[in-house]
């Protein structure tokens, strides 16, 4: 697997289906039948909003696990430091190094497939 093809699972995986749930939640859960207290609060917000706002609403829980994944992606290339952590992560696919460019190769990908 190379950094690139590696990111580009990791969109598909934690960003695309991601949002794909989090839009089919939101759109048809019926709030009534909701049993999780978190979920009855936010479907309560998100049924008071008209179409324009919920695409909105969706459209950022994407940015968010692009934000997230990136951020992680940072750590792991040695870009962004942990507290604390004074050793090098590595992030390796057999033998094969990847990590290096995945922040950069991850946020290039995303704005690629942005809406």
């Amino acid at each position: 697997m190379t950094p690139e093809s590696f990111v580009s699972k990791l969109n598909v995986a934690v960003v695309e289906e991601n949002n794909a749930v989090y839009r089919a939640l939101l759109l048809n859960t019926d709030s009534s039948r909701a049993s999780d207290p978190y979920w009855k609060r936010v479907l309560a917000v998100f049924n008071d909003l008209n179409s324009d706002q919920r695409e909105v609403l969706i459209e950022l829980t994407r940015q968010v696990a692009i934000d997230t994944a990136a951020n992680v992606l940072g750590v792991i290339d040695g870009k962004h430091a942990l507290e604390g952590a004074d050793g090098e992560f590595r992030l390796t696919y057999g033998a094969r190094n990847l990590a290096g460019e995945l922040q950069s190769l991850f946020l290039e990908r995303a704005e690629q497939l942005a809406p």
